[in-house]
């Protein structure tokens, strides 16, 4: 058995990698498990709080502790879920200003991942950042989400003409500019149901077509296929 370990960056991507990417790689023998970020202590709960990532050791840590923690099988890989989307900037992130000021959004992504590979130094760690951000998968089709909002379908039409003809992975990481924000800006409610509402328009898009429509996304599960499987 190929175990995939994939750290989220929160909720909603850990509910897509359990809903979408599990069943996907299931019959190639590949089993997938992902945790969420860990990002402090919730006093309230009392137990560690997930999700989001504020620092760039948070993700690393989380991922190397589970490395260690496997350290004796030979039989796991490790992948990551994070966005571009205020990916953080502080001293430790690999994302300096070199590779921030790459102009292009593919160029500057793979530029990215290839550091944080090698910061975390793994022959069975293949990193995967997000552009920019998990709300581009629904913008893959916004008139899927009528399934969920019917009475927003004039609001979803003008989020649709908003998109136009532009790739979903290039839609840009400025604030008022992001996937989210955008769909945020049409359907206010979307805000406090994105963990819910995101992986299930997803998984209603399909991964087929969010991988003909997101050639970065396309780019690491090919990846992942093609590597995992030769093992």
């Amino acid at each position: 058995m190929i175990r995939l370990n994939i750290v989220a960056e929160g909720s909603t991507e850990e509910n897509f990698i359990n809903e979408v990417l599990r069943p996907y790689f299931l019959p190639m023998g590949i089993h997938v498990f992902t945790r969420r970020i860990r990002t402090g202590w919730n006093p309230i709960d009392k137990k560690p709080a997930k999700g989001g990532l504020m620092k760039y050791s948070q993700f690393r840590n989380d991922l190397m502790k589970w490395i260690e923690s496997d350290r004796r099988s030979s039989d796991c890989w490790y992948s990551s879920m994070i966005d571009l989307y205020a990916f953080p900037k502080d001293n430790r992130s690999p994302y300096q200003a070199p590779i921030r000021r790459i102009i292009d959004p593919y160029q500057k992504v793979e530029a990215l991942e290839r550091a944080i590979a090698e910061d975390i130094s793994h022959p069975r760690f293949i990193p995967y950042v997000q552009l920019h951000e998990f709300e581009a998968f629904l913008l893959v089709d916004p008139h899927e989400l009528k399934t969920l909002y019917p009475e927003r379908e004039l609001e979803i039409q003008r989020l649709a003409q908003e998109i136009g003809a532009i790739s979903p992975e290039k839609i840009n990481e400025r604030p008022e500019h992001a996937p989210s924000k955008r769909i945020i800006r049409h359907i206010p409610e979307y805000a406090k149901q994105k963990n819910q509402v995101g992986p299930m328009i997803a998984e209603e898009l399909g991964i087929f077509r969010l991988r003909e429509q997101c050639p970065h996304f396309d780019a690491w599960v090919n990846k992942l296929e093609n590597t995992l499987a030769r093992q």
